[in-house]
């Protein structure tokens, strides 16, 4: 859903603040911030509004016009294309540190689009010397120059009164008369270098997340809106995914952090796995994971354009089942982001997978389902009594779970649980979506009507009680 909403465009060098601001103009933490330069590389946008005044801000790498790195080039070239859709850019830079030779730079690369800049001069926490550090910048060619404390929020008001005024006037949004459908959340996740943000370009069809082949390059999760159909979808590429031990920087713990952030609010999973490399271990913690988090799920096979065509991927799909069974029922895909295999299925599978677990099912079918299941196997004796399933229902919510009552829950064994959810997903066509049989105990109320089974007194009622027949009996010997 492209917005028509003017956008200003975060611009600085490393380090200097920028998604700091981003994150105090979006009213919450959505950039990952940290001292190290470079933190961001992605571009992330919010829609925000003051006094009446919306607007999207979008938040962009630190970059230096002139660096030959391969990661500072590919942000480069990505900020670029993004200031020519950019309404207005807002210049960042360190108030502590000073006017730098790479400030200037950045002001002479950015002064050639001709577009209304701002430069905030951050970092300004104490307003005795605010004024001093701003002058200095005016240097750089802007009229508007304004000190500000990304970190306590000083100043940052001034800033967007001075922005907005010249930003077009659009009020907020009204409420739509017919009720529009939320957009679909997908979070693409991995280990890293399996190819998710190769993955993600490929299905946008344009460059909007940094590639390279070094292993962790993406570190915020990027969300970007993909119009299909009636639903659209939100597809957020995530970090990749490595074990705690294994996190070598406090950037990856947060990138780490996020992505997982990303798992719990998604309502689908496109987990991604390295077809060249096969599944690791690190796959199977990383599917571990999704299993617990009881989200629909797509595994994605790249990289399968290494392998013949006529490789056998029966064979692959049962192996990747088995190694992944914590998401045994996902559907699998072998894809390649490089060639385009396969890339076309994604997203209708995508969509089947979600409708398939909000699909409601009615009482009536899901006792049928498990009265079949029980002529099929019975239940097993545990203490010499047998295990009833007495009667179940759906619960509210998505994905499907079953609550299921029985005489003696705490007596099912793993494997006669495992058996229900498998014929529960036939019977009831859930093959591709998390499930979940939930056995409670109740009481059968037929249990007891046996004749020989006795109650158990209170022993001062039973002496009561025999006290109450002998007198009854010698009251009849005296008539």
């Amino acid at each position: 859903m492209p917005s028509s909403l003017p956008e200003v465009l975060i611009v600085g060098r490393p380090n200097v603040g920028k998604s700091t601001l981003f994150n105090r103009l979006a009213g919450k933490s959505l950039a990952l911030v940290d001292n190290q330069p470079g933190s961001t590389r992605d571009l992330k946008s919010f829609e925000t509004d003051w006094n009446g005044t919306s607007f999207t801000v979008t938040d962009s790498g630190g970059w230096v016009p002139g660096e030959k790195d391969s990661i500072a080039l590919k942000v480069g070239e990505m900020l670029e294309k993004k200031i020519r859709q950019a309404s207005a850019l807002l210049l960042v830079v360190d108030g502590l540190e000073g006017m730098t030779p790479a400030d200037e730079l950045m002001a002479r690369s950015i002064r050639k689009y001709g577009l209304p800049t701002w430069v905030a001069v951050n970092k300004a926490d104490q307003p005795e010397k605010a004024g001093e550090s701003a002058a200095e910048f005016l240097k750089l060619g802007f009229e508007n120059c304004i000190p500000i404390s990304a970190m306590h929020g000083i100043g940052v008001d001034d800033l967007l009164d001075s922005l907005v005024s010249s930003l077009l006037k659009s009020p907020l949004p009204k409420e739509p008369e017919k009720e529009e459908k939320r957009p679909l959340r997908l979070a693409v996740l991995g280990k890293p270098n399996v190819g998710k943000s190769s993955l993600v370009n490929a299905i946008l069809g344009e460059n909007r997340v940094i590639v390279d082949d070094l292993p962790g390059t993406t570190h915020d999760a990027v969300p970007v809106i993909i119009e299909t159909g009636d639903t659209p979808i939100v597809m957020v590429d995530t970090a990749g995914i490595r074990q705690q031990l294994k996190q070598d920087s406090r950037i990856e713990k947060i990138s780490v952090e996020q992505a997982l952030y990303e798992l719990k609010t998604c309502q689908v999973v496109l987990m991604v796995v390295d077809g060249e490399k096969g599944i690791t271990h690190q796959d199977v913690s990383i599917s571990r994971i999704i299993g617990e988090a009881f989200r629909p799920v797509v595994v994605v096979v790249n990289k399968w354009d290494i392998h013949p065509p006529g490789a056998e991927q029966a064979r692959a799909e049962r192996i990747a089942k088995r190694e992944l069974r914590s998401i045994h029922f996902a559907p699998v895909l072998f894809v390649s982001a490089k060639t385009g295999l396969n890339l076309q299925k994604i997203l209708p599978t995508v969509y089947a997978v979600y409708e398939e677990s909000c699909r409601e099912t009615p009482t009536r079918k899901v006792n049928l389902a498990l009265q079949e299941a029980v002529s099929k196997q019975s239940p097993p004796f545990r203490g010499g009594h047998q295990i009833k399933i007495l009667y179940g229902y759906q619960r509210v919510g998505h994905p499907p779970a079953f609550e299921v009552f029985a005489n003696q829950s705490a007596s099912a064994t793993p494997a006669y649980l495992r058996y229900l959810e498998a014929e529960v997903r036939k019977a009831l066509d859930l093959e591709n979506t998390p499930l979940q049989i939930v056995l409670k105990e109740k009481a059968d109320k037929h249990e007891f009507k046996n004749k020989n089974f006795k109650r158990n007194f209170v022993l001062k009622a039973s002496k009561n009680q025999k006290s109450k027949k002998n007198e009854a009996k010698s009251s009849k010997n005296k008539n």
